[in-house]
């Protein structure tokens, strides 16, 4: 009722802005056939509707509380702009209003309500936080270091952590009742689950727990009974042929009006590069559907041959290797526009699982087995965990994201991904490399059996959501 009654202001402000730009435009005679111009937007209103509750959904506008402010402030910004570009695109298809509804009171109206609804959506914030308040928390489980830091780092506004407990702690049942809410590491035996989830429901205390490879692959089960028994089904992790067709079909038809629109931004991001001396393109082995091996496409952002002195390894926030220009077009993440070569080519796709280098794969998979279930899938230019993660999530986190898109792919999900993936292009968080690389640069000569992830010291924080 709640979120019905937020979608029905967030309406009004959005129609009640273009209103006042009429209002305004008319009075000061800028319109010529008022009563023409207003009939185009009546035609159009419910495309208008429809357009801004999608955008609203698919940035996450209608779930604020762990949000911070200033990424609630982007993020109306963001689907203001997206929604004056949206009708705009509208007239032109729409051809007998394409002219009649004036780019005025478009842009008058985009900068009304870009206004209305931040001073809303900011007045919504702070009573979301202030109805959530402080919660008291008990963490469960023997390795819950990068979860405590993650919630103080993130959420110390609205979560205060009062219990660490191991899943043997013999106070674990008043531990659980003494706080609000139940945080459970992924390492927390199914056993210990078991024993939680009543006590949880019996005192009505939330919980958030961190997923099990296996738990992704139930979340993504369908019932399906077996005489008079229920079962249930687990995917396989493998799209269908009907699946991969309209998916290599949506592929081509993005891809090509993507290749058209960056082909300017391109041109102009290659002669900056060649200005700054070097090969322009860089192309590396990386590992798509199956194992395949392919050679990726980026905007070269590094110093000729930098591999040659570090070896393989992943990218750091301050690296040394990274040019100037580097750095600002990774920021905008523009290195990766020639890889729509690689999805026209089939490579890729535009949404899956990011390619990894086959070094990288090895290593990983000697501590983490399911990691070639990411395989199973053709690799993506976005993905899930791209948005909802950052450059140096960890690995495992990382893998759990790409598991839950495979285990519930659609082609909905994908369009919502390729919508939110907008959102994420100018926030620094998300191009944010590994701690620092100096030290992988150092002990890269090194040699030790240690996993080479954690030799250089990749951060494994848990993403509390």
């Amino acid at each position: 009722m709640k979120r019905l009654f937020y979608i029905v202001i967030d309406l009004l402000i959005t129609y009640g802005s273009i209103f006042l730009a009429f209002y305004i435009l008319a009075n000061i005679n800028m319109l010529e056939d008022f009563q023409r111009n207003f009939e185009a937007f009546v035609i159009i209103t419910p495309f208008i509707g429809l357009l801004y509750f999608v955008l609203m959904y698919a940035f996450g506008l209608y779930s604020i509380t762990r949000k911070e402010l200033g990424e609630v402030i982007y993020t109306v910004f963001l689907i203001s702009l997206c929604l004056m570009v949206g009708i705009m695109g509208i007239c032109f298809f729409v051809r007998n209003i394409a002219f009649a509804f004036p780019r005025s009171v478009i842009l008058l109206g985009a900068l009304f309500y870009f206004v209305f609804l931040t001073i809303w959506r900011i007045s919504v914030w702070v009573m979301e936080r202030k109805a959530h308040g402080i919660k008291t928390i008990t963490i469960i489980g023997d390795d819950t270091e990068k979860l405590r830091t993650a919630i103080i780092r993130k959420y110390s506004n609205l979560y205060h952590i009062v219990n660490l407990c191991k899943e043997d702690d013999p106070y674990l049942s008043t531990k659980i009742r003494s706080v609000d809410e139940i945080f459970i590491g992924s390492d927390v035996s199914s056993q210990t689950r078991n024993k939680i989830l009543p006590i949880c429901i019996k005192y009505e205390k939330n919980v958030c727990f961190v997923p099990e490879y296996f738990d992704l692959s139930i979340m993504a089960s369908s019932f399906r009974k077996t005489d008079d028994i229920p079962t249930y089904s687990l995917s396989n992790m493998s799209l269908s042929p009907e699946e991969n067709f309209v998916k290599r079909t949506i592929d081509l038809i993005f891809g090509m009006v993507a290749f058209i629109v960056a082909l300017p931004i391109g041109l102009i991001v290659s002669i900056l590069i060649k200005l700054d001396g070097g090969p322009v393109f860089y192309a590396q082995e990386r590992l798509t559907e199956g194992g395949r091996k392919f050679k990726i496409l980026k905007f070269r952002t590094m110093i000729p041959n930098a591999e040659k002195i570090s070896g393989p390894i992943l990218a750091g926030e301050n690296d040394p290797r990274i040019t100037k220009i580097g750095r600002f077009i990774r920021a905008i993440r523009l290195d990766e526009i020639p890889q729509i070569i690689n999805i026209l080519r089939g490579d890729m796709s535009i949404v899956g699982p990011r390619p990894e280098r086959s070094f990288f794969v090895a290593q990983f998979e000697k501590d983490i087995p399911e990691y070639h279930y990411r395989l199973k899938v053709k690799a993506g230019l976005t993905g899930l965990a791209q948005i909802e993660g950052k450059y140096n999530t960890s690995v495992e986190d990382k893998l759990r994201y790409d598991l839950i898109y495979i285990n519930n792919y659609s082609i909905l999900k994908d369009m919502l991904i390729m919508l939110q993936t907008i959102k994420i292009l100018f926030m620094k968080e998300s191009t944010e490399g590994v701690v620092s690389n100096e030290i992988a640069l150092s002990s890269q000569k090194e040699k030790t059996t240690q996993p080479l992830w954690e030799k250089h010291a990749m951060p494994r924080s848990v993403k509390v959501r």
